[in-house]
């Protein structure tokens, strides 16, 4: 098979052009052939990713969630749509540690040598593809908002530190939200969507029951209705994301949410927009490789 390597090479706090000459070591023993691309600015992966679809079988893709999700919405419009395999390179690498991949290359080029790719969901918030959460509200700005330096410096600390600084910030929004020809409003501090059970590093085991290929989105709306709100918010990500007793938890392919126009939403990491949102999931929508272990575990038997 032809992979295209795509790699961003400011990703993360390490170099990863470092592991080119065991990438195309390990690549000349193989059957497959490999071609190499660095990124040149923001976004210039995702143009690679469109342009070059119908050349490649596989991207290999190396660096964080938004270089990943780069590259997804490059492929997402394309007609032709090469497999995904990631090679985590980022800070906090959800999408890849939701897969089973981790930083260990030659293994994780084994099991792209070796397994087959998987139909995964893709999601949809307005015109941005995502992999696995989107996000609004406490919290969701920290992602994008903590400087390149200082990731570079202090790595995943750097995010916690803006983490405590944001917890001082009043968050309070309308929203409205259309599912399933039903409708719900509340006033939320904060409203987080996830297709598997992990973000910002963390495992959230009590938030669902989510498989990667169900073709439905989870949103969890935090409500603003007790005193104490920051701390019950918290207390829900220390017990691993259990519900409480206020909160929405909705399930479905797609949502119709109204909101402030100054609400900014996130996903995979990345700033994707402002105010009111359509959120889908296009079920099955894109091969990707997973290790063995994760495709029985969180993917439905055909």
């Amino acid at each position: 098979m032809k992979f295209l390597l795509m790699y961003n090479p400011v990703s993360g706090r390490t170099n990863f052009k470092v592991n080119l000459p065991l990438i195309q070591k390990i690549f000349e023993k193989s059957d497959h052939t490999l071609s190499i691309y660095e990124s040149k600015a923001a976004k210039d992966l995702e143009r690679v990713a469109y342009d070059e679809a119908k050349n490649f079988d596989v991207y290999l893709v190396a660096g964080g969630d938004g270089t990943a999700n780069e590259v997804l919405n490059g492929v997402m419009r394309s007609d032709v749509k090469p497999a995904m395999a990631l090679l985590p390179g980022g800070t906090a690498n959800d999408t890849a540690a939701i897969l089973g991949i981790n930083k260990n290359i030659k293994r994780s080029l084994d099991i792209f040598f070796e397994e087959t790719p998987v139909l995964m969901d893709v999601n949809q918030i307005n015109s941005q593809y995502f992999f696995y959460t989107a996000a609004s509200g406490l919290l969701t700005k920290v992602s994008y908002d903590v400087s390149r330096r200082h990731i570079k410096k202090y790595g995943y600390i750097a995010y916690l530190i803006a983490a405590v600084k944001d917890l001082t910030n009043e968050y309070r929004y309308p929203i409205k939200v259309k599912f399933d020809d039903q409708y719900v409003s509340m006033e939320c501090a904060m409203v987080l969507g996830l297709s598997s059970n992990r973000v910002g590093g963390m495992r959230l085991h009590n938030f669902s029951d989510s498989r990667l290929n169900d073709g439905l989105f989870e949103l969890r709306f935090f409500k603003r209705v007790k005193s104490f709100w920051r701390f019950r918010l918290l207390s829900s990500f220390i017990r691993g994301g259990k519900k409480l007793q206020e909160d929405y938890h909705l399930a479905s392919s797609r949502f119709e949410i109204e909101t402030s126009s100054n609400v900014d939403w996130n996903c995979d990491g990345e700033f994707a927009c402002k105010g009111s949102v359509v959120i889908q999931t296009h079920k099955e929508a894109l091969l990707m490789y997973a290790h063995p272990k994760v495709k029985k575990k969180y993917f439905l038997p055909k």
